[in-house]
């Protein structure tokens, strides 16, 4: 064929295989979700579009698994639980999950509440959906690795499928400004299972990278879409904001329209082939794939908002139960439980709902974006209404005292009541009070007494001495803005305490919960206290044959500032005195200061005053001399309130 006339046909507009369908269109999802958004956007529009029957998902590309869970869970927080869901088997292309993990970082997940992916693989499943309904249609939004299996393991089933639509190569221009084609993501990865899928003789209908790269659904496009409220829609709006970036490109919704009405595209009929850099080629032999060349892009991203933004009666709002009141923070606390800071990324495994924020902040502070969540109360919570919220799991668990406050700094906007909740492991429920008529527009510092916080219903009993907690959180109304910072869970100050509140918390360790390495690294030893003291310490380790000492890894770099101050309690035997060292390993700075140790018949405590501190910490040492023995509990690093303040 000539250039000549291969340019007429590919010219000449497909009209086969644009009537609509007269009943839904039997469809099974290949996806990637949980990279980039786009498959979140995908789902959306499947589960919106009546046109669509959804008879399964697969996940595909890397840890299948966990983007299964996250289907899951968005499927049973719908009501979905109907349409079964399987992870793709290893061998899978490489790809890591951002800050979308954290949808499936929820106790109905975790705990089992949600539908799971089925035990067999995905290729089982699509092999199983496809024999149960000859006819139906693929839909595969990732790299093609599971189908490629799918035809090489049960090739008897090509007859079976109606079509495989798919978002895959690139033709023409190049994206994002690069000069040139580039090869398109979802072939280059795995080049074998494209050029399999591409060669298998099962009719194809493909949307290209260049065709897609410039729907770019704007603020006003995605205001409308997540204004019109919703369960699945709230899903969505979950998962784009933990993908912590401004503007979607729709790249696999375009594939999701093409099952439901080419009206927006024009397609042509070629012989599509992916070659050894994973390029995508026309071909001069019979067509294989029906290719979609150009779109309307107008027209395509108002149908999608349009379809999207279907307005869904809201649910009203419940009145505000277990109301408390604001206390004053008070002094020096007895004990610090929990304090977090947000400062440290290591820490973010135990963020439960809720991002860095990096634009509005405290003086000085890092914090913590609100996003959508279900509640985490399964028992008593309305769980099908989602909330702002930030929730952070304090591992592993400390047991409290019988006078448990709770600080944090929060900006609120578009709502004046802040729930906010607390798990106990020892009892297995959830407690919480509710907090109304809050100043909103700017940072404001809260502190409330927890012993008041009962269930939703208004059983159980206060919050009790050595009762071990969990996830602490804060909830306001899906629509309104949360930030939080500086949350601290302590015991009050005593009654005759004279030392001020200290202006900033920044490690607290007190071992009685958790295992030393995954909880709280270091070099020590984890050992129960001897009667009547309760609960554990740590102990020294020999460092070598001059020196023992206990070393606390502060799990990443703390802003200390220039005088910090450490507190702790100590009992050392075989020793009269020990050298205390703040240590950043970064720049291998150190400051030290010698402590001449009480009488080792008895624990005691002192607080050492830094200075010239370089500017973050992220050990302390304890040494002492090789034959002596040194326990260490509630050490507590926090900056002093400066003495200008000290009487305000």
């Amino acid at each position: 064929m000539s250039h000549a006339i291969l340019l007429l046909a590919l010219c000449q507009p497909c009209a086969a295989g644009c009537d609509k369908a007269s009943s839904p269109t039997p469809v099974l999802l290949d996806t990637d979700i949980g990279s980039d958004i786009d498959d979140a956007f995908a789902l959306a529009l499947v589960l919106a579009s009546p046109e669509l029957d959804l008879r399964g998902v697969t996940t595909v590309s890397g840890d299948t698994h966990a983007r299964a869970m996250m289907v899951c869970a968005w499927l049973s927080r719908i009501g979905r639980n109907d349409v079964p869901v399987a992870a793709g088997k290893p061998p899978q292309p490489a790809c890591a999950i951002a800050g979308q993990i954290q949808y499936v970082r929820h106790p109905a997940v975790i705990f089992n509440r949600t539908s799971k992916p089925a035990r067999q693989g995905a290729v089982a499943l699509l092999h199983q959906q496809l024999k149960k309904q000859p006819g139906q249609t693929i839909l595969a939004l990732g790299p093609l690795t599971n189908i490629a299996a799918l035809l090489r393991e049960h090739p008897e089933c090509k007859p079976w499928i109606q079509r495989i639509v798919l978002m895959g190569g690139s033709l023409r221009a190049g994206y994002d400004g690069k000069p040139g084609r580039v090869a398109e993501y979802n072939i280059k990865t795995d080049i074998a299972a494209a050029r399999a899928v591409f060669r298998s003789g099962v009719p194809l209908l493909v949307v290209p990278l260049d065709v897609t790269a410039q729907l770019r659904l704007g603020e006003a496009e995605r205001s409308k879409i997540f204004a019109a409220g919703g369960l699945s829609n709230q899903q969505l709006q979950c998962l784009y904001q933990l993908w912590d970036q401004e503007t979607p490109i729709l790249f696999d919704p375009a594939a999701v329209a093409l099952c439901i009405d080419e009206k927006h595209f024009k397609l042509r009929r070629m012989l599509l082939d992916v070659d050894d850099d994973g390029m995508t080629h026309i071909g001069l032999a019979r067509p294989n794939a029906r290719l979609a060349f150009e779109i309307k892009e107008k027209e395509f991203l108002a149908w999608f908002t349009d379809r999207l933004a279907r307005p869904v009666k809201s649910r009203p709002a419940q009145a505000p139960v277990n109301v408390a009141t604001l206390l004053p923070r008070g002094n020096m606390p007895k004990r610090v439980h929990v304090c977090e800071d947000f400062d440290t990324d290591i820490e973010r495994r135990w963020w439960m709902s809720g991002k860095r924020e990096t634009k509005n902040l405290p003086p000085g502070r890092s914090a913590c974006r609100g996003v959508l969540t279900q509640d985490f109360d399964d028992r008593m919570g309305d769980m099908k209404a989602m909330y702002t919220a930030v929730i952070f799991n304090p591992v592993p668990g400390p047991p409290m005292g019988p006078r448990t406050r709770l600080s944090f700094r929060y900006y609120l906007k578009g709502s004046d009541t802040l729930r906010v909740q607390i798990y106990s492991l020892t009892n297995g429920y959830h407690r919480h009070l509710t907090l109304t008529r809050l100043p909103q527009g700017a940072w404001h510092e809260a502190t409330v007494d927890m012993t008041v916080a009962r269930r939703p219903d208004g059983s159980g009993k206060a919050l009790a001495e050595n009762e071990r907690i969990d996830d602490i959180q804060f909830y306001t109304d899906p629509t309104a803005e949360l930030i939080i910072s500086d949350i601290v869970l302590y015991e009050a100050a005593e009654p005759d305490e004279k030392r001020p509140f200290p202006t900033r918390l920044h490690f607290t360790g007190w071992f009685d919960t958790g295992k030393q390495g995954k909880e709280w690294p270091g070099d020590f030893d984890i050992v129960a206290h001897k009667p009547p003291r309760t609960w554990k310490c740590a102990r020294s380790v020999k460092r070598d044959d001059r020196s023992a000492w206990i070393r606390l890894d502060l799990r990443g770099p703390r802003p200390v500032g220039a005088n910090p101050r450490l507190f702790f309690r100590y009992h050392l035997a075989g020793a009269d005195r020990m050298e205390v060292v703040l240590v950043n390993r970064t720049t291998r700075a150190r400051v030290a200061m010698t402590l001449k140790a009480a009488d080792s018949r008895d624990w005691a405590q002192t607080t050492m005053h830094f200075a010239r501190v370089p500017g973050t910490v992220d050990e302390i040492h304890f040494l002492v001399p090789a034959d002596a023995v040194l326990q260490v509990d509630d050490v507590l690093l926090y900056s002093e309130i400066p003495p200008a303040r000290a009487g305000s």
